[in-house]
Formats: C-alpha cells, structure tokens, sequence
C-alpha cells in the first residue's frame, strides 16, 4: 500500500526534498557560539592601568642631556616648594600659632584669676577650660565670656554663704583675701554688695560668721573722732603712716572696718565743774559812786554727784535724766561754740575682729577712729545737708 503523500501543486516539484535537506544539514551542523563579551575595566583599573603605562620603563631610550634637564626640573622643583613651606610656616603659621598661645595664656590667667577659691573646682571653670584649650584662633579666643558666667556663680555662691555665716545680730563678716581690712556688716548690706559688683571683685571677697571681741583702748580726743563718737557709733580703723607695725599698709581703705563703739569715758577731771559768772553795773551821781555787782557761781562734779545719787544723796532718777550723755553733749557743745579741751583723753570699748586684737593694742598711739557719712549721726548729716542746700 503506497502511504506516500501526495506532492502540493502550488510548489514546484522538488521543493519539499530541498527543505528536508536543509533541516537534516541544520540539525547536524552546530551553530557557532557567540563571541563571549570583554569584561568592561572599572575605573579603578582603568586609572592603574594608566600609571603603571606611566611608570613603566619606555622601550624609547633618552640621552643623558635630557636625563640632566629632567633631574634638574625635579631639583629646581623642590627647592620651590621648600621655599613656599618654609615661608608660610615662619610668616604665616609660626606666628598665628604664637598668637593664640598668648590669647590662651592671658585668657587661661583671667580664668583662674574669676574662678579660684571656692569656684576653682566649678563646672563651668572646667567647661571654660576646655573651650579655650579648643580654640583653633586667637579671635575666637577672645570672644570667650568669662566675666557673665563667674559673676552668676560668685553672686550664687556668696548668698548661701551670707545666709550661713551671719551671727545671731544678723551680721556677717566680708574679708578682703588680697587686703588686710575686714568689714562686719548687716547681712542686708552685704546682700547689696553681691548684687551691684561683679566677679572682679566678688572673687576677691570671703565672708565668714563674726568672731569679734570688745578692746578696751586710750586714745586721745584727736584719735577719738573729736571726741564726738558715741555709743553705738560704727566707725573705722585707720593707722598713722608713722606707725611701725609689720601689718600697717598705706592703703585708702580702712585696716579696719565696720567696728561697734560700745562705750566712751572721759578722764574724771573733765567733770569737775567750777564756774562763775559775774555781771557789774556802775551808777555816778555827782561825786557819788554806786558799783553793782551781780555774781553767779556754780560748782560740781559729776561723778560725785553720780555717786550721791546711788547712795540715795540725789534723787537717782532725776540725777542721771540730767547727767545722761553728759560726755558726748559736752563734746558736741564745744564743736558748736568751736572751743574745748584739746587735751582730753578717752577710755573706748571697740568690738574688733578676734583676728586683729594684736593689730589694735600695738597700734593703739597710732589708730585713728573715723565715722563713715554713710552711717554719721544726724547732727553730721545735718550740717553736710545745709553746706550743700546753700
């Protein structure tokens, strides 16, 4: 039986043998593989490939002339930027760098000057430290605020401290690290000295609580305010240049400050009273004469009365309603009629700083007490007020 299939009459006769055979010489020819595609150098091995073509020997040889001129390039080059090194370090480098070894010396120095004494271990002096230890430039050195930060913490530091060291008076006692003066003073005063000065001063103060003593001194009446302190007076201590004490400076400021008058006595004598006064009057009549004379005399003392008085001589109460203050109105008597006696000697209980007894009883020929105008009696206040209302 004849299965071949019949031939297509739209091809021509031996088309299909042809299209067999070339499937059979397909299926036995392999197709030639592609061309495998070049890695494609990354930029890294790009830029080594280019130096070491650079670096690598040239197969061109070079005479020695150009060998000379090349060495001599890289010579000549050298010396160049040795030049330009050099310059910038010993014009530009080496004295920007002097600069701000010497800003951070001086602003290191105005640290440690704000911040010492109780403030020395502050955080903020630590934190200041390092910022001006970082500085890369003298400018931004300078711009460092030191004064704003230590007057906050010493104004802190100084309230608490006030607050702790105050006696039962409400007192409390400013000392002067870098002066030999104390100053015992109410606590609100030293209240008002925090708040209106800065660390510049604040760093040079400590205050403690009072430990005073009363010193009894013999002075004169030109040592003794003119005699016209009186009792409950605050008055400061001066020393005459001439004294020899190792302690005595020459300072404008008080040796010592703020010190309480707690009595005054004068010399006995000065209460012995013995007065007379006498008025004449003369009448003529002719040849006749008429003298008149009125006399008035008074005599006393003081301190004998005084003891006639506690003896039930006097009566006590009216006797020392009209002695009371004797001394001092017979001091301020003699300042309004500009006479009195030069000569009088005062016997003063002072409260001191324990610490500056010795300083007062070697000084006492020399000392000097004076009556600050910020706490003058009122008859000082009263003259200093008419002098310059007029």
């Amino acid at each position: 039986m004849n299965t071949k299939k019949p031939r297509d009459p739209l091809y021509p006769r031996g088309f299909e043998e042809t299209q067999e055979l070339k499937k059979q010489m397909s299926s036995e020819l392999q197709k030639p593989l592609k061309k495998e595609k070049e890695d494609e150098l990354t930029p890294l091995k790009k830029l080594n490939h280019k130096l070491g073509v650079y670096l690598s020997p040239k197969s061109i040889e070079i005479n020695d002339e150009e060998k000379k001129r090349k060495i001599g390039v890289i010579i000549t080059t050298m010396i160049v930027l040795t030049l330009i090194i050099s310059a910038y370090y010993f014009i530009i480098y080496e004295p920007s760098q002097e600069q701000l070894s010497l800003a951070k010396t001086t602003k290191l120095n105005e640290l440690h000057d704000l911040y010492s004494g109780a403030l020395a271990t502050s955080p903020n002096a630590l934190l200041l430290e390092n910022k001006i230890n970082d500085a890369t430039s003298p400018e931004e050195v300078e711009v460092i605020n030191i004064i704003t930060p230590a007057t906050k913490d010493w104004r802190d530091a100084h309230k608490k401290s006030i607050n702790l060291n105050q006696d039962k008076y409400n007192r409390t006692m400013a000392i002067y690290e870098n002066e030999t003066k104390n100053m015992i003073m109410p606590t609100y005063e030293a209240m008002q000295i925090v708040n209106e000065n800065d660390a510049t001063v604040l760093s040079m103060i400590k205050f403690e609580k009072p430990n005073t003593v009363s010193v009894p001194i013999l002075v004169s009446r030109l040592q003794a305010g003119a005699g016209l302190v009186s009792v409950g007076s605050i008055v400061d201590i001066y020393t005459n240049s001439n004294s020899t004490y190792e302690n005595t400076t020459n300072s404008t400021t008080p040796d010592i400050s703020g010190c309480t008058v707690l009595s005054i006595m004068r010399y006995e004598e000065n209460g012995e009273i013995d007065s007379e006064y006498s008025k004449s009057k003369m009448k003529v009549d002719g040849n006749t004469t008429y003298p008149k004379e009125n006399t008035r005399s008074f005599s006393s003392d003081v301190l004998e009365m005084i003891k006639g008085s506690i003896v039930n001589g006097y009566d006590e109460e009216k006797t020392f309603e009209m002695l009371e203050n004797y001394g001092v109105k017979l001091s301020n008597y003699e300042r309004q009629i500009n006479l009195g006696d030069l000569d009088a000697q005062y016997m003063l209980l002072i409260e001191t700083p324990q610490d500056k007894v010795n300083y007062v009883l070697n000084n006492m020929d020399d000392i000097v007490l004076t009556i600050p105008t910020s706490q003058a009696p009122d008859w000082m206040v009263r003259e200093i007020s008419e002098t310059y209302q007029n």
